[in-house]
């Protein structure tokens, strides 16, 4: 059997992805730079990485925040011949990660980045709407920020904040300031409406490759914590609130892991060239989390047991099916809703 490896397994999500591989019955080594791991790699370092990795493996890549990353480990499994999963959502990474697919493609390695909320989840919802052309897609995030809050993403979205980010807009690229235009979205109990505001996301890349049709593609985060959402507004308008959070980065952890909500969710509005939109919600009381971890989890699961077709670069709408998908999520206590 291939090996199956976590890396950055001693975080929320590697854990998590790790406990998940073990309920579907496949053994997984745990990989971190920290010693408790079953192995030590920095992701960032290729000689480290070529001492522990080998041809045939299949690495699932959760070390994030993956803004800070280099392309060691991809660069470094085109070498070596292993495949890698990552769940990036990071739109800088995602384009590193697209320069890279000649490369992929003539190692013959499989290469599946985003298999995560973004971009498989969303990709597989627009698959599940029954929309052959979507002309926008906007995704609503609120995370379970009790559970997930952690120092490297709370800068990811500090930093951001007032900040040049960018958005999939009128069929390119365009530049804007990140936490502004909010966006309200009826989530569904346990979490109701929420006001999620513009943030920068691998779906700008990887769903336009898919959906030629797509004009609009935007991403809207609520903190899903208390008092955040003010306090990241103000960080908008005055930059020295901003810098200000920037330094207390693991006190606004702190503050998010004892306040922040326990359910999360993700949202999605998808519209068609005649303006019709269909909207869904993929919602939990206590471990939506699962989500950002499902599409690698079920992938790794396919290439293992040899039921998974591609190789080289694979765009996130063929990382797993969508009916599959969804039925790991709703056994894993998701709810999936269609909103009017």
């Amino acid at each position: 059997m291939k090996r199956v490896i976590v890396l950055g397994g001693l975080g929320q999500f590697g854990r998590t992805a790790a406990d998940e591989l073990r309920l579907l019955g496949m053994p997984v080594q745990i990989v971190s730079r920290r010693p408790a791991a079953d192995l030590q790699v920095d992701a960032n370092d290729a000689n480290s990485i070529r001492s522990a990795l080998r041809a045939g493996d299949v690495v699932i890549d959760a070390a994030g925040p993956f803004h800070a990353r280099s392309t060691a480990l991809l660069e470094t499994a085109i070498e070596i011949g292993f495949d890698l999963i990552d769940i990036n959502d990071d739109l800088r990474y995602a384009e590193a990660i697209l320069e890279l697919q000649p490369r992929i493609e003539s190692a013959g390695i499989r290469v599946l980045s985003s298999a995560s909320t973004v971009s498989a989840v969303a990709a597989a919802t627009v698959h599940y709407s029954g929309v052959v052309m979507p002309r926008r897609v906007s995704a609503f995030l609120a995370p379970a920020s009790r559970h997930t809050a952690n120092p490297g993403a709370a800068l990811s979205l500090i930093r951001s904040v007032g900040r040049p980010v960018r958005v999939f807009h009128a069929g390119h690229l365009e530049q804007r300031a990140g936490w502004s235009d909010p966006r309200r979205f009826p989530m569904p109990a346990p979490i109701g409406a929420i006001c999620g505001w513009l943030f920068e996301s691998a779906d700008a890349v990887y769903l336009p490759r898919i959906w030629p049709s797509l004009r609009d593609v935007a991403m809207y985060v609520d903190t899903n914590t208390a008092g955040v959402n003010i306090l990241l507004r103000l960080a908008a308008r005055w930059p020295i609130v901003r810098r200000s959070l920037e330094r207390q980065v693991r006190v606004a952890t702190w503050f998010a892991r004892w306040f922040g909500s326990s359910a999360g969710g993700i949202g999605y509005e998808i519209e068609d060239a005649g303006g019709r939109i269909a909207r869904y919600a993929i919602v939990s009381d206590k471990n939506s989390f699962v989500a950002a971890v499902a599409p690698a989890v079920l992938a790794a699961q396919a290439i293992v047991e040899g039921r998974f077709p591609h190789r080289g670069l694979v765009l996130p709408d063929r990382h797993v099916e969508p009916t599959k998908l969804f039925a790991f999520l709703q056994s894993a206590g998701m709810a999936i809703r269609e909103l009017s």
